[in-house]
Protein backbone atom coordinates (compact mmCIF):
# COMPACT_ATOMS: atom_id res chain seq x y z
CA UNK A 1 0.00 0.00 0.00
CA UNK A 2 1.54 3.29 -0.89
CA UNK A 3 0.92 6.37 1.54
CA UNK A 4 0.99 9.36 -0.43
CA UNK A 5 -1.19 9.11 -4.03
CA UNK A 6 1.07 9.81 -7.27
CA UNK A 7 -1.38 12.28 -8.43
CA UNK A 8 -0.76 14.47 -5.32
CA UNK A 9 2.74 13.82 -5.18
CA UNK A 10 2.82 14.70 -8.68
CA UNK A 11 0.37 17.80 -8.53
CA UNK A 12 2.28 19.28 -5.53
CA UNK A 13 6.03 19.04 -7.06
CA UNK A 14 3.92 20.37 -10.32
CA UNK A 15 2.98 23.36 -8.36
CA UNK A 16 6.45 24.09 -7.04
CA UNK A 17 8.20 24.02 -9.79
CA UNK A 18 9.71 26.50 -11.70
CA UNK A 19 8.98 25.09 -15.45
CA UNK A 20 5.34 26.11 -14.54
CA UNK A 21 6.05 29.76 -13.25
CA UNK A 22 7.62 30.48 -16.90
CA UNK A 23 6.91 34.36 -16.66
CA UNK A 24 5.16 35.25 -19.82
CA UNK A 25 7.10 37.66 -22.43
CA UNK A 26 4.66 40.59 -22.28
CA UNK A 27 4.71 40.38 -18.56
CA UNK A 28 8.01 41.11 -18.26
CA UNK A 29 7.93 43.72 -20.79
CA UNK A 30 7.45 46.76 -18.50
CA UNK A 31 10.48 45.55 -16.17
CA UNK A 32 12.43 45.30 -18.73
CA UNK A 33 11.36 48.94 -20.44
CA UNK A 34 11.89 50.34 -16.85
CA UNK A 35 15.43 48.53 -16.63
CA UNK A 36 16.82 50.18 -19.48
CA UNK A 37 15.31 53.48 -19.93
CA UNK A 38 16.90 53.87 -16.32
CA UNK A 39 20.29 52.28 -17.59
CA UNK A 40 20.02 54.71 -20.39
CA UNK A 41 22.18 55.81 -23.55
CA UNK A 42 25.63 56.41 -21.85
CA UNK A 43 24.81 53.33 -19.25
CA UNK A 44 24.80 51.08 -22.75
CA UNK A 45 27.64 51.94 -24.29
CA UNK A 46 29.42 52.16 -20.83
CA UNK A 47 28.48 48.33 -20.43
CA UNK A 48 26.92 46.98 -23.46
CA UNK A 49 26.65 43.15 -22.13
CA UNK A 50 24.31 44.10 -19.70
CA UNK A 51 22.30 46.11 -22.20
CA UNK A 52 22.19 42.86 -23.52
CA UNK A 53 21.42 40.90 -21.20
CA UNK A 54 18.64 42.89 -19.87
CA UNK A 55 17.30 42.31 -22.97
CA UNK A 56 17.59 39.04 -23.03
CA UNK A 57 17.10 37.89 -19.67
CA UNK A 58 14.24 34.97 -19.56
CA UNK A 59 12.52 35.77 -16.09
CA UNK A 60 11.72 38.43 -13.43
CA UNK A 61 14.32 36.87 -11.19
CA UNK A 62 17.09 37.13 -12.94
CA UNK A 63 16.06 40.69 -14.18
CA UNK A 64 15.81 41.34 -10.23
CA UNK A 65 19.14 40.49 -9.58
CA UNK A 66 20.58 42.46 -12.33
CA UNK A 67 19.80 45.47 -10.14
CA UNK A 68 23.28 44.91 -8.93
CA UNK A 69 25.22 45.34 -12.14
CA UNK A 70 22.67 48.42 -12.62
CA UNK A 71 23.79 50.13 -9.77
CA UNK A 72 28.01 49.43 -10.47
CA UNK A 73 27.37 51.22 -14.14
CA UNK A 74 24.87 53.49 -12.91
CA UNK A 75 27.38 54.99 -9.97
CA UNK A 76 30.10 55.40 -12.73
CA UNK A 77 27.68 57.74 -14.20
CA UNK A 78 25.53 59.34 -11.21
CA UNK A 79 27.10 58.44 -8.09
CA UNK A 80 26.51 55.85 -6.18
CA UNK A 81 23.63 57.43 -4.17
CA UNK A 82 21.75 58.52 -6.85
CA UNK A 83 22.57 54.72 -8.65
CA UNK A 84 20.76 53.33 -5.81
CA UNK A 85 17.98 55.77 -5.44
CA UNK A 86 17.46 54.89 -9.65
CA UNK A 87 17.53 50.97 -9.38
CA UNK A 88 15.68 51.20 -5.77
CA UNK A 89 13.09 53.10 -7.96
CA UNK A 90 12.50 50.37 -10.15
CA UNK A 91 11.16 48.10 -6.84
CA UNK A 92 7.23 48.96 -8.06
CA UNK A 93 7.66 47.38 -11.38
CA UNK A 94 9.15 44.22 -9.91
CA UNK A 95 5.27 43.92 -8.23
CA UNK A 96 3.53 40.68 -8.75
CA UNK A 97 6.40 39.20 -10.05
CA UNK A 98 8.49 37.92 -7.46
CA UNK A 99 7.59 36.39 -4.11
CA UNK A 100 7.12 38.62 -1.30
CA UNK A 101 10.10 37.76 0.76
CA UNK A 102 12.39 38.75 -2.39
CA UNK A 103 10.67 41.95 -2.84
CA UNK A 104 11.51 42.60 1.17
CA UNK A 105 15.12 41.74 1.56
CA UNK A 106 15.72 44.38 -1.33
CA UNK A 107 14.36 47.09 0.57
CA UNK A 108 16.92 49.56 1.58
CA UNK A 109 17.76 49.01 5.93
CA UNK A 110 18.99 51.97 7.80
Amino acid sequence: MRWFKPSLRHSISALLSAENRLDAPESLEPIRQAMLTTLGAEGASLNPQLFRRLRYLPDANALWFARSEMVSVLSRIHGEAKAVDMVQGLSPVFQGQLPRSLMESGRLRR
